[in-house]
């Protein structure tokens, strides 16, 4: 204990014996071991808060280090977000391309086939002209599955016509049969349940 051997302890003890007295001994002896305690807990005190000023080093270094990741990955969001951008941007201007181009060449081959020039003016067209009109639209539609039938020689079916009856059906078969018994849950409309 502190770098004493035991002759030396026995010493102090003997001239600490002498010199106080038998009688102030156990008193003395009491306060030397009341110091020790508090020097003791003194000591494992300041330890702590050493121990904890070293640990609050090591969190404010973590801490720094994830603020430093943090601002980093801030940086690649806004490098994504602005290549994102940039390609929407290039996207939109191939579309508005690819558009332009499909309208110039549509109204190149209605040029050809209906015999009239192109003009810059047929691809812009204003609310209320004639192209705004939906029989205009299926005009043009029925135009050009005509077209379509007379170069490959094939009839195509017309999405929303109504479908041709066939050729041996008796006018008699292509009316519904309404059901004339009260109980029974047969369908009168093809298709539709009653």
């Amino acid at each position: 204990m502190f770098g004493f051997s035991f002759w030396e302890v026995f010493l102090v003890l003997v001239v600490a014996l002498l010199v106080i007295g038998p009688e102030r001994l156990p008193g003395v002896a009491r306060k030397a071991g009341e110091w020790t305690y508090k020097v003791r807990k003194f000591v494992a005190n300041a330890k702590a808060e050493m121990d904890s000023e070293f640990n609050m080093q090591d969190m404010k270094q973590l801490l720094n280090s994830q603020e430093s990741e943090i601002s980093k990955l801030r940086a690649m969001v806004e490098e994504t977000r602005d290549d994102l951008s940039d390609t929407e941007n290039s996207v939109r201007g191939a579309l508005s391309d690819a558009e332009q181009t499909m309208r110039d060449s549509a109204a190149g081959e209605k040029a050809r086939h209906g015999g009239t020039k192109p003009s810059p003016e047929a691809d812009d067209h204003t609310p209320g002209d004639a192209t705004d009109d939906p029989g205009n639209e299926r005009d043009a539609f029925e135009d050009e599955l005509s077209r379509l039938e007379t170069e490959t020689g094939e009839r195509f079916q017309r999405p929303f016509a109504a479908p041709d009856p066939p050729a041996e059906a008796s006018p008699e078969s292509a009316t519904p049969k309404e059901s004339t018994t009260k109980g029974q849950d047969e369908p009168t409309e093809r298709g539709r349940d009653n």
